[in-house]
């Protein structure tokens, strides 16, 4: 057949066979292009049914040319079936993975390929699949025979397949950028089954005009679309969440992109942002700004050397804040420089700490030299007194340490022996050492260098301790030398990388708990159709076993809702007013008789207490603690329920009593903990997480909650506000 392939004898000009190459070229182009531009799971699925689809269109293109009808169908078996058979399992594979489904369907897609194979392996072996050529207006076309039956059946099985599993997908995805995926890729995937048309030809007396590389081309363009959108909208839900403020612009100067941290920062809302020249917005600063001249010079040297990097700092009156600027050019795939991204990151903390180190270290200095004429007659009154300092001072002169107080030898673990004499470059981390010295020899020299800057020291053990240092040219002894401050600030960067990981647990805790939902939904549902459907053929003990079922999957789905709730106090932006406490509670109070109207209460509400808070989170809080007594009260004949508060000290404390059950006050430790209940499930409802989160709520106010309680006389919760 190679020869045959080869003779341009076969052939002949067919304009009908440009659409189906120029459909193979663009197809494998699109699969190609994304694949480079996101090398995944996802692409490799795209290019891989890309490829078998151009396999399918440039096979036709090249049958549309041929002559002889024998040669025809060995091309057909050999080449173009290959790309056929694979278009289906190619469908299902990018399907399963774009939901993020083939750990779980990977035996299907394997045996749907191992299926296709079997196909093409048959149809070369037999001719079962074609048996003959029929010429049309467009060409010659083959005609299928009795494989092509149990092949259109496969085919159009994984196509449904495909549906049914995106369908599935959107009922249970919540509304956003995913599910709008999943419905395009519907939309694409139903415009591809019109590519189906082309087999109808294959069965006379049906003639139908094979268009069905529209629908070809339709689908991988729009597939193409949907997978680089979903990843650039993944991108920008990251450059939305950043804490610093970012600014894009063109390599105009006019600004194409600005996340939420910017705003937050400068105060201007984003669209008073989005294109307007990087030179307008001092107009809209203009006030909040302590220097804008300087401002202006930054900005217009970004629009007229967008190349350069350069870091400056900017100071705003209100609110007062200390941001540090940073620009750098953006540069195309190309090289080329198509504008600049300005950061804003807030160090209005790391200022005030500067700024104290340099106020101490101002004063420092003057009271060195004061005292350097009379060292000799006040040396140990000099030597205590930088002994008990709370920052570690030290002198280094040559290159080497002279002197450390107390506070510096503790902090870097020497004993005084040590230290004296030792080079300043062992104190100093290995990739900052250059830097630093460089720093203190332009210092000697009288240049203007950074006094106060962040660094890393290394301890006697060798290891890293993060420090502010500040630096200042003395005459010590007679001689030149640099008195260094230290702050160790170890503490406030813990600090802040345990705020953000109790953020990353926050926004864990909500993923993980959301997505058991809908196992448990399923659970849940299906038990109750065993019940309903098959009730009949089950016992008494099967029926148990099923409501059983039901019941676990009923409580744990409400954990889970309260776990969620517990994810969204630690989330929740909160906003500071005056909330009308006693208001809140009456509101509750009557909303709890409503419930069960039988019950005879007694509410005892104290009148005008009112709280600064966010209002939400309170009503939260008084819920919880009114629902507890109200459940705890439900076996008293006389119920009472009361909310008022106290002066203890100088502060209020809140406080919600009842005279119901109680508990034995060994087990308060375990009160707050969450899911930990001091009653059984049976005798009183519950998920064990309410007061769990009125601590939280509590906690957030600044404030704090506490119990006293006797069994069988009712309990008092007590809490105070910031």
């Amino acid at each position: 057949m190679s020869g045959q392939l080869l003779d341009s004898a076969n052939y002949y000009l067919n304009p009908y066979s440009f659409p189906m190459f120029i459909t193979a070229l663009l197809v494998i182009s699109l699969g190609v292009y994304v694949f480079i531009q996101d090398n995944n799971l996802i692409s490799k699925s795209f290019l891989l049914m890309t490829v078998s689809a151009g396999i399918w269109q440039a096979g036709i293109g090249l049958m549309y040319l041929m002559r002889n009808a024998m040669l025809i169908i060995s091309f057909y078996k050999v080449f173009i079936f290959l790309g056929t058979v694979m278009i289906a399992p190619g469908i299902y594979f990018f399907t399963t993975a774009s939901l993020g489904l083939l750990e779980k369907k990977k035996k299907y897609v394997v045996v749907n390929y191992v299926l296709a194979f079997a196909f093409y392996i048959t149809s070369l072996a037999t001719n079962w699949l074609v048996r003959g050529v029929k010429e049309y207006f467009w060409g010659r076309y083959v005609l299928y025979g009795p494989l092509s039956v149990p092949f259109l059946v496969f085919f159009f099985i994984l196509i449904i397949r495909s549906l049914i599993l995106c369908h599935d997908a959107i009922r249970k995805i919540e509304p956003g950028i995913k599910r709008d995926q999943i419905r395009l890729f519907m939309i694409s995937l139903g415009i591809a089954v019109v590519g189906a048309v082309d087999f109808l030809s294959c069965f006379p007396p049906l003639e139908v005009y094979p268009f069905g590389y529209l629908a070809v081309l339709v689908f991988v363009s729009l597939q193409t679309y949907a997978v680089l959108q979903y990843k650039k909208a993944s991108l920008s839900e990251i450059f939305g969440a950043m804490e610093d403020g970012i600014i894009v612009t063109d390599r105009n100067g006019r600004i194409t992109e600005v996340n939420h941290a910017v705003e937050n920062i400068v105060g201007i809302r984003r669209r008073d942002f989005l294109g307007k020249d990087i030179l307008d917005i001092l107009s809209l600063t203009k006030d909040k700004i302590e220097n804008p001249e300087k401002v202006a010079a930054l900005l217009k040297e970004i629009t007229t050397n967008p190349g350069q990097i350069s870091d400056e700092d900017i100071t705003f009156l209100d609110p007062a804040l200390h941001i540090s600027t940073r620009f750098s050019p953006l540069m195309d795939r190309f090289g080329t420089k198509s504008g600049s991204v300005i950061v804003f990151r807030d160090i209005t903390e790391r200022k005030r700490l500067e700024e104290e180190l340099r106020q101490y270290q101002e004063e420092l200095k003057e009271l060195v030299e004061a005292r350097t004429a009379e060292l000799a007659a006040s040396e140990e009154k000099y030597r205590k007194l930088v002994d008990h300092a709370q920052v570690g001072i030290g002198i280094h002169r040559d290159g080497r340490m002279v002197f450390a107080n107390r506070q510096f030898l503790s902090m870097l673990g020497f004993k005084e022996e040590e230290f004296n004499g030792l080079p300043i470059s062992r104190l100093i981390h290995p990739d900052e050492v250059q830097e630093v010295l460089s720093r203190a020899w332009d210092r000697y020299s009288g240049k203007e260098v950074i006094d106060t800057y962040e660094s890393q020291f290394l301890r006697k053990d060798g290891s890293v301790i993060p420090v502010i240092i500040s630096n200042a040219v003395i005459e010590h002894e007679g001689k030149r030398a640099t008195l260094i401050t230290v702050v160790d600030i170890t503490e406030s960067k813990l600090r802040k990388e345990l705020e953000q990981a109790n953020q990353e647990l926050e926004m864990f805790t909500y993923s993980v708990s959301h997505d058991l939902r809908a196992p448990l939904r399923s659970i849940d549902g299906f038990s109750q159709a065993l019940l309903e459907d098959y009730e009949e053929q089950l016992d008494s003990v099967g029926q148990d076993y099923l409501r059983r079922i039901r019941a676990a999957s009923q409580r744990m789905a409400a954990m889970i809702d309260a776990i969620l709730q517990l994810s969204r106090i630690g989330r929740y932006e909160m906003q500071r007013e005056q909330v009308n406490l006693s208001a809140l509670a009456q509101d509750i109070a009557a909303d709890l008789k409503v419930t069960d109207p039988d019950r005879q209460v007694e509410f005892i509400i104290a009148d005008g207490v009112v709280a600064k808070g966010d209002a939400t989170l309170l009503r939260t809080a008084l819920e919880n603690l009114m629902g507890n007594a109200w459940k705890f009260t439900q076996k008293h004949e006389n119920a009472r329920i009361e909310f008022g508060v106290l002066q203890q000290s100088k502060e209020l404390v809140y406080y919600v009593r009842d005279n119901g059950a109680g508990f034995d006050m060994k087990y308060v430790d375990k009160l707050f903990a969450p899911f930990q209940r001091l009653h059984s499930t049976i005798e009183y409802t519950g998920t064990g997480v309410g007061l769990t989160s009125v601590q939280r709520i509590v906690r957030r106010h600044g404030g704090h909650i506490w119990a006293e309680s006797v069994v069988d006389k009712g309990t008092t919760f007590y809490f105070t506000l910031e």
